[in-house]
């Protein structure tokens, strides 16, 4: 990856993660906070007929394996997102401990952004559809085809959101 306006800038590696019970989305994009690749991205899946905590397990352990495969810097994960239903919010909320669980024990940080955050540095608006932001992903990684299903998107769009706080950590740190 090559961009003259930043040249000679830390390229960094940032594992995305978007946290479901069921589905897990994550994606490995590289990028200096101006210019941005994908890596590897899809899904950990667990089996629903298998215990909550058996599930839990089987999510850190995958995102254990990612980072000991992909060697990223960082871990972006979505906030909490409180929803009208409850349930669904605290068995998300379960699986985003287990990812970030899953950082800690490797030793990486982990850097939280609110959905909206996320759907505004890849779109340009906070309440841009899922579609919007898979297009955009698409479009700003250089994808032939569109990341599915629309957990790698929203895991990629993370990813691409912690770059893009990069690059303002990058423009404060030279001023």
């Amino acid at each position: 990856m090559t961009n003259s306006s930043n040249a000679g800038a830390p390229t960094r590696r940032v594992l995305g993660i978007d946290p479901g019970l069921t589905i897990t989305g994550w994606g490995i994009v590289d990028g200096d906070g101006s210019a941005a690749s994908a890596g590897e991205y899809g899904v950990i899946r667990t089996k629903t007929k298998s215990s909550r905590a058996e599930r839990l397990g089987q999510i850190a352990e995958g995102v254990r394996a990612l980072i000991r495969e992909h060697e990223p810097a960082e871990l972006a994960v979505e906030q909490q997102f409180v929803a009208v239903n409850v349930r669904s919010a605290m068995v998300i909320g379960e699986a985003r401990a287990a990812a970030m669980v899953a950082a800690a024990d490797c030793g990486i940080p982990v850097f939280e952004f609110a959905p909206t955050a996320v759907k505004e540095a890849v779109t340009g608006w906070g309440g841009a559809p899922k579609e919007q932001v898979q297009q955009m992903v698409m479009v700003q990684l250089g994808l032939t085809e569109l990341p599915e299903p629309l957990d790698i998107s929203d895991a990629l769009a993370i990813a691409l959101t912690r770059l893009g706080d990069l690059r303002l950590e990058l423009a404060m740190a030279r001023s």
